[in-house]
């Protein structure tokens, strides 16, 4: 039984989850006794679907959830994470936390850890977009407070280089949702989904529409949807619930679209959806991950993106490259499979990241504890 100090890390969001998936595996697999490793669920993504549901899907263990729930805007959102997060701190201190992806969690947790002097871990890190955009905001935010960084791509390596982390706080691990992801292939499971949903292979299209930006001017997007509908490539549209009530309440789903919009769908559900869809159109950076890993083309809805890197193996292409084009002229420019997936997308980002853990948690400052911690323990 662990009796060391405790790893505290916050998860909120779907994306998080297969990323917190690999880190259990590599959790499993270090070397360095003595540490305790305590799972923390924000409630960022209350939806039992986003939430409960993919983390007992994944087995994913959790040893608290918290309750953000529903917030009006993203700042009064990132107000109560940051609350939350210092409470469960004061109650369950932690000799270091960790901290995955570019959600608000991640830097409500992030944030209020530095400031209370708690050493900082960020798996995902070193991502960078052109795009003044949350997320970016997000990363710039949370590297800044993070003590050590593990970077899923040479790109981001050396754009924390660029901005002054020294080498040995970087470590190159890959990419957690990829390996996450090929972990759950199962053919008869993808054959079972498809046909539950009435689908052949090939001759859908997979679409997701949730950032902001992208539902304030969805139109050009769904144009698209329709024209490939009628060239005989109807979409599959998984939506997340207020996605899908903002178009209906626009007057944006028209009868074509509509009957082919899905709630937001199991993790294996999905990927089975994705592996053997035509091509994938989408605004999320993390579908534009899970493509990559599987080898399926991506039509990114927004102009550029800190995933470059899946457009350099072959799977991505931003919306500059293809959105304007004619109906035959994107079905063909999506039609070629990438053959390779990014250095380091494998299965075996799990063993990098103990590896790389083995020498982090030893080294770790030992900056004290935080007086409303110290005030608030149990005596």
């Amino acid at each position: 039984m662990d009796t060391g100090p405790t790893v505290t890390v916050y998860l909120g969001a779907r994306p998080n989850t297969p990323k917190v998936w690999t880190l259990q595996q590599a959790v499993g697999k270090m070397r360095t006794p003595g540490t305790a490793w305590s799972y923390v669920h924000t409630g960022q993504h209350y939806d039992p679907r986003l939430g409960t549901g993919l983390c007992e899907e994944l087995g994913l263990r959790v040893d608290r959830w918290l309750r953000c729930g529903e917030a009006a805007t993203d700042a009064e959102q990132l107000g109560r994470l940051c609350a939350l997060v210092e409470q469960d701190l004061d109650r369950h201190p932690a000799a270091a936390v960790l901290v995955v992806g570019d959600v608000n969690t991640t830097v409500a947790a992030a944030l209020v850890a530095a400031r209370r002097g708690t050493p900082v871990i960020h798996l995902e890190a070193g991502l960078r977009s052109p795009d003044r955009t949350p997320e970016e905001a997000n990363r710039r935010i949370v590297t800044a407070c993070t003590d050590h960084h593990l970077a899923t791509t040479e790109e981001a390596v050396h754009a924390l280089r660029e901005e002054g982390v020294p080498d040995r706080q970087v470590h190159w691990v890959g990419n957690p949702m990829a390996e996450c992801h090929l972990a759950h292939h199962d053919p008869a499971e993808d054959a079972a989904v498809l046909d539950r949903l009435g689908l052949t292979a090939g001759r859908y299209v997979l679409a997701t529409l949730h950032k902001p930006a992208a539902l304030s001017r969805p139109k050009p997007v769904l144009d698209v949807l329709r024209d490939l509908a009628a060239a005989g490539l109807p979409p599959v549209l998984p939506l997340h619930p207020r996605a899908a009530a903002h178009l209906v309440d626009h007057g944006l789903l028209d009868r074509s679209l509509a009957e082919r919009v899905l709630p937001p769908q199991p993790y294996r559900a999905f990927g089975a959806l994705l592996r053997h869809c035509a091509f994938v159109v989408t605004d999320s950076d993390g579908v534009q991950e899970e493509a990559a890993a599987a080898r399926v083309s991506c039509l990114a809805t927004v102009p550029g993106s800190a995933r470059e890197v899946t457009r350099d193996c072959g799977s991505t292409r931003f919306a500059d490259a293809w959105l304007e084009l004619p109906t035959h002229r994107i079905v063909e420019l999506a039609a070629a499979r990438p053959a390779r997936r990014p250095p380091r997308w494998d299965t075996r980002v799990s063993d990098r990241i103990a590896a790389a853990l083995d020498g982090i948690l030893p080294a770790l400052p030992q900056r004290g504890v935080h007086p409303r911690a110290e005030r608030l323990a149990p005596r």
